[in-house]
């Protein structure tokens, strides 16, 4: 299965069997979650095999069931520098623009009894509370998301400061990665929102200074079906100049767009090609606006091919 055929086949499942998730293909999401904190110093873990990986916190619209299995999207706001411009240390594939929930067809010390392993997930069953990230380990920042002078209105409406915008959308980019890897390797997920996950008692996840779990990604073996999907038109969710007739490329990566996860199908989402051919992508008014325009912009990256895309 392809990554453009994953986003036909992804749905937000929210009730999971009993049954475990192979030991190879949860190697693979290590790896996996190894590779996207290194390359956006995000401090993403997993944990796998637990009765209740949402530890009876509540979630945002929705009912869960037999959730033992569940990523923890961490990470910390960029505080702006001193020339205000806020870099999330997100790579060169964000782009510049940038909420976090419940998604679409839809949020400290360890344990003890789990260790952190070098790829950022958590195993249960094993004594530790030292995170094998520690923050002095962290990639530097790259360039990405900038805010500069321009206005976020889905930002400012939300009252969401530039640096935890482009955090959010940072998670919705390669939290996205991580539901496409999961769906290739024959799995079910769903984004959600964990009420109070800061205050649990004893959560599988490890925090920084200053970091929080921004969204958390179910996944396992579906118990039912998945619902109808919705979208909007593709003239409501992208722009071109005038008189341009719409590149292939730009099209291909509009309809896997369409197909990304946002909080209640609502794609608070605007594509723009411009006329020298780069594109910029923005949030619309809508709940959890940011992490759904980083869902979106994953998905058109895949869709146009990364080499025709030059963000803005």
């Amino acid at each position: 299965m392809n990554l453009l055929e994953a986003m036909e086949q992804r749905h937000a499942i929210r009730a999971y069997t009993d049954e475990p998730v192979a030991a190879d293909v949860l190697a693979i999401l290590k790896a996996e979650i190894c590779s996207c904190n290194m390359e956006s110093g995000l401090h993403v873990q997993m944990a796998s095999g637990l009765e209740d990986a949402f530890l009876g916190l509540k979630t945002h619209y929705g009912r869960f069931t037999g959730v033992h299995n569940a990523i923890a999207l961490i990470g910390r706001p960029q505080a702006p520098a001193a020339d205000g411009v806020a870099d999330t240390g997100t790579s060169e594939g964000i782009g510049e623009s940038g909420d976090a929930g419940d998604t679409e067809d839809a949020g400290n010390a360890g344990a003890a009894g789990e260790r952190a392993a070098s790829d950022g997930s958590r195993e249960p069953g094993e004594h530790g509370d030292a995170d094998a990230a520690p923050a002095s380990t962290q990639p530097p920042a790259q360039a990405g998301w900038s805010k500069a002078d321009n206005t976020d209105e889905a930002a400012a409406q939300a009252g969401i400061d530039p640096g935890e915008a482009a955090l959010q959308e940072k998670v919705g980019y390669y939290g996205e990665q991580l539901a496409l890897r999961a769906v290739q390797l024959g799995l079910e997920t769903c984004w959600a929102v964990l009420d109070d996950a800061d205050k649990a008692e004893h959560p599988w996840w490890c925090l920084h200074p200053g970091e929080r779990i921004v969204w958390v990604l179910a996944f396992g073996h579906g118990a039912r079906p998945a619902g109808r999907r919705r979208t909007k038109p593709m003239e409501q969710l992208c722009r071109i100049p005038e008189g341009m007739a719409m590149p292939d490329w730009f099209r291909a990566g509009m309809e896997a767009a369409m197909l990304a996860p946002t909080s209640l199908s609502q794609q608070p989402f605007l594509f723009t090609l411009h006329e020298d051919g780069t594109v910029s992508a923005e949030a619309t008014s809508g709940l959890f606006a940011h992490v759904g325009l980083g869902c979106a912009k994953c998905h058109f990256e895949i869709g146009a091919g990364r080499d025709n895309v030059v963000w803005r």
